[in-house]
């Protein structure tokens, strides 16, 4: 059975732009947003979808001492509390998740994921589609991805 993850809205974002957010529901069970995220990404119309409100003394602590936004500092207090894995692009948030010993991933971890299910055919290609699109995927990460699908 697939699992159920928090994410932020860098990856709601970046799966709205490439067209594929129906397919998080395919990938994960459960959907889970915290009301931040809800709030920075807007309404969003998913079936596996659960928005949750975080109270949690982290969510201050992250925002305040690691100048991390609300949304991202919710998503990690989540998953801390919840040991839930936590789908989060932006690279300082990711580093304070894994300081945690938090399971995460991003965007292209799961168009990969997406890839190796059969829901898509190339991460690859919808990583580069990311990338013309505005989001930053670095030139070594295309080409890891290229590599992997060899």
């Amino acid at each position: 059975m697939p699992e159920a993850v928090i994410v932020d809205a860098s990856v709601l974002i970046a799966f709205e732009r490439i067209d594929l957010l129906q397919i998080l529901c395919k990938i994960y069970k459960e959907i889970i947003l915290p009301d931040a995220v809800v709030k920075e990404f807007g309404e969003i119309n998913i079936d596996c979808l659960l928005v949750r409100k975080v109270e949690s003394r982290l969510i201050n602590v992250l925002m305040r001492n690691l100048n991390l936004g609300r949304g991202e500092s919710e998503v990690i207090a989540l998953a801390y509390e919840t040991n839930f894995r936590a789908l989060i692009d932006d690279l300082k948030a990711r580093k304070v998740a894994e300081d945690l010993g938090l399971s995460i991933s991003g965007s292209i971890g799961v168009l990969l994921k997406a890839e190796k299910l059969g829901l898509i055919e190339s991460a690859f290609k919808k990583a580069q589609e990311l990338k013309d699109k505005g989001f930053y995927v670095s030139n070594e990460l295309l080409d890891e991805l290229l590599m992997f699908k060899s």
